[in-house]
């Protein structure tokens, strides 16, 4: 682990292995893997964004998620700057620079429906053959049935008004499955709207998966009322609608799911979601918040498809 960093770096520089010196003058919101700091490249005075690593390995899927982005669909996610070990202040950190993207968290319908078609635009980047995961979908189902069985009777109370709740956590994918290149976190703190587009940011968690994953997560995030710190959640199925929208319009080539298979995915994020908040000790939220709204999730899910 790197150093905690704090405002008073203005005039640290960063000089990393075979690559530029940059100049950290700002600390943004953090994460929870990452240290994160604004700078500038010390030739030049670009905006960069800097991300030091915390959890060894944390951020190597990030840079070859970036690399391929970069040469497959530019402007998709920001362009990344450098990678690798570094000197700060007699340290030694690994961190990864991307540019400085414009644009602040969708606050608008509008935003998230360009949030939702930046996401759905990755099934035209095509597969990676090198560095990323890949979660084939007899491993995904099986997950999501493990940890159907592992929150076991917590759920019960939630599910209970669900009538088809049992074969919902049996049922396989389609038979035929599109498998894309995913953000895996999709959400109003990992893209940046400047009104009339956006960038996805923080591709910590991407990897090649079946589609629907990011949709699912992403409407149920809306649904949630979940965002960066200081974030106004409201217009929750208005919101969700949109990121519908802009998603399922800009995979219409590759996938026109029907209703039923919306509730599937809308049931396996909220699932991601219980699971990963109570196996976190309620960090960022209590499980039970995010499981008292999967009832409503699926109840609406049918107004969702359009």
């Amino acid at each position: 682990m790197g150093p905690v960093l704090d405002t008073w770096v203005v005039l640290q520089r960063l000089a990393i292995d075979g690559g530029p010196i940059v100049e950290l003058d700002g600390r943004p919101a953090q994460g929870t893997r990452h240290e994160i700091m604004f700078a500038v490249l010390a030739d030049g005075g670009e905006p960069v964004v800097v991300k030091f690593e915390r959890i060894q390995g944390a951020l190597d899927r990030e840079r070859a998620a970036l690399a391929w982005l970069g040469a497959e669909a530019p402007g998709a996610a920001p362009a990344l700057v450098a990678f690798g070990d570094a000197s700060l202040d007699g340290d030694r950190v690994r961190c990864l620079v991307t540019e400085r993207c414009p644009g602040a968290p969708p606050a608008t319908v509008e935003g998230w429906e360009r949030m939702g078609g930046a996401l759905g635009r990755l099934a035209e980047v095509g597969h990676s053959d090198h560095r990323l995961p890949r979660l084939e979908p007899d491993e995904f189902v099986e997950e999501h049935a493990a940890r159907v069985r592992e929150l076991g009777a917590r759920l019960d109370r939630f599910v209970e008004a669900i009538p088809d709740w049992a074969a919902l956590t049996q049922r396989a994918l389609p038979t035929v499955v599109v498998m894309v290149l995913t953000h895996g976190d999709p959400g109003p703190g990992n893209y940046l709207d400047t009104g009339s587009t956006g960038t996805l940011v923080d591709w910590e968690q991407a990897q090649i998966a079946p589609i629907g994953l990011d949709l699912g997560r992403l409407m149920f995030i809306a649904l949630l009322g979940s965002g960066p710190e200081g974030y106004e959640a409201k217009d929750h199925h208005a919101r969700c609608r949109a990121a519908s929208r802009g998603y399922l319009h800009a995979v219409a080539d590759h996938w026109c799911p029907t209703a039923a298979e919306i509730r599937w995915w809308l049931s396996v994020a909220a699932i991601q979601f219980i699971y990963d908040r109570w196996r976190g000790g309620g960090r960022p939220g209590p499980w039970e918040q995010a499981a008292q709204v999967l009832p409503v999730a699926l109840s609406g899910a049918h107004h969702l498809h359009h």
